[in-house]
């Protein structure tokens, strides 16, 4: 089959490891552009060029990461079908006639961002856990551990962001002084408690949003899509600020009887831990799973709004070897075998008792690690989802 990749939003390197995949399962793959592809905005110029591309190299299949409202188009009029690959959770971008088209095929790693597509009228989705590159993973593997001998660079390491950069805050001086003890309980109810129960949806009225644009006028949701202001209030305010207090919070919690290391871009880190070691961020690939496989605990605080799906942080930890401590997920549960192949908290004081322990036990944490990275290199690689995803396509056509 003669497919076309597009890179939407930015360059991703899970792109690469799905055109190499394809290729190896012996399709024909082209990349469409070394510029990535503007996701929410139509232009008639950039359909009708891909058009133009479409018809010349006889392509029958186009594929692309996040969703593309161009690309949609263009395959539509050409009369060919198009997968969306979703790389976030929830995916608000998706919400809009385009992706009910009967041509679009949708690819989401959580269950409930799954069932909430289709009640919106997506007609083709399927759930399938993010994956990794067997093959590239292998050989960083071999590189790593003669680099390591065995040794650990950190004791815990988190890589991420702390989401300091959330809307919430940046438009902290718009929303009423009144409205803030408000927030404030719906934050100190849900946080801390990883217990797969989200605490933040359905809790902010739209005559909440109605009254901070009376008081303020210039307050605006980013919303382009047919989705509630509500909802996407919730998801890029709420839920983001949310993650940002958790991640400070543990961290420091982790810092005042641990080493912590964190490798971040976040800026808000210099000024809000302390005591945690902070290092640069760390460019995706093999420089990641180096600190995976080189720290003795991998901490994973899971973005509450990603309810029913495991992070591709987790999957990557696992597959260079590295030991995963996570909040709970039920999704990643069914998954990943808990306590054999990967450790999860609820709480913070479950947090701090699984941190002592498995510090002190170096062959259980090891035993770990090692069978959590054999399930995932066997049960969930590139090549896996995307022959699952093309049979799926063309079960759903047949």
């Amino acid at each position: 089959m003669k497919i076309l990749y597009i890179d939407g939003f930015q360059t991703e390197k899970a792109g690469v490891d799905i055109v190499q995949a394809l290729r190896d399962m012996g399709h024909d793959v082209q990349t469409y552009s070394e510029e990535p592809m503007i996701v929410t905005v139509l232009h008639e110029t950039v359909v009708q060029e891909l058009k133009d591309y479409i018809c010349a190299h006889e392509v029958e299949l186009l594929v692309s990461i996040h969703f593309i409202m161009c690309a949609e188009l263009a395959a539509w009029q050409i009369g060919i079908p198009y997968i969306s690959v979703l790389w976030d959770a929830p995916y608000t971008e998706i919400y809009n006639p385009l992706g009910r088209m009967g041509n679009v095929w949708v690819s989401t790693f959580d269950r409930l961002d799954r069932d909430r597509l289709l009640a919106a009228g997506i007609q083709h989705v399927l759930y399938q856990p993010l994956s990794v590159n067997a093959k590239e993973v292998t050989e960083w593997n071999r590189e790593i551990q003669k680099t390591l001998k065995g040794n650990y660079i950190h004791d815990i390491t988190m890589v991420g962001s702390l989401y300091d950069e959330n809307l919430y805050d940046k438009n902290q001086e718009l929303i009423p002084a009144v409205l803030e003890p408000y927030f404030n309980s719906i934050f100190e109810e849900a946080a801390f408690q990883w217990d797969g129960i989200n605490r933040v949806y359905g809790k902010t009225g739209a005559e909440i949003l109605q009254y901070i644009k009376l008081v303020n006028p210039e307050f605006c949701v980013p919303n382009k899509q047919d989705i509630e202001d509500v909802r996407v209030f919730e998801i890029y305010y709420l839920i983001r600020k949310l993650a940002n207090i958790e991640r400070i919070a543990v961290l420091n919690l982790l810092a005042e009887k641990y080493s912590v290391k964190l490798y971040t871009t976040s800026e808000a880190a210099r000024t809000k831990l302390l005591n945690v070691e902070l290092g640069p961020a760390v460019l995706y690939g093999k420089a990641t799973a180096l600190v995976y496989a080189g720290s003795k605990i991998n901490l994973n605080i899971t973005l509450k709004g990603i309810e029913g799906g495991t992070p591709l942080r987790i999957m990557d930890i696992m597959a260079a070897g590295g030991f995963v401590l996570t909040s709970y997920c039920a999704e990643t549960a069914e998954l990943f075998e808990e306590d054999r192949e990967i450790v999860m908290f609820r709480n913070p004081e479950e947090l701090m008792e699984k941190v002592d322990y498995y510090l002190t036990h170096d062959r259980e944490r090891r035993q770990i690690a090692e069978a959590g990275q054999k399930k995932v290199m066997r049960c969930y690689t590139y090549e896996k989802k995307m022959r699952e995803l093309l049979d799926w396509m063309a079960g759903t056509i047949g």
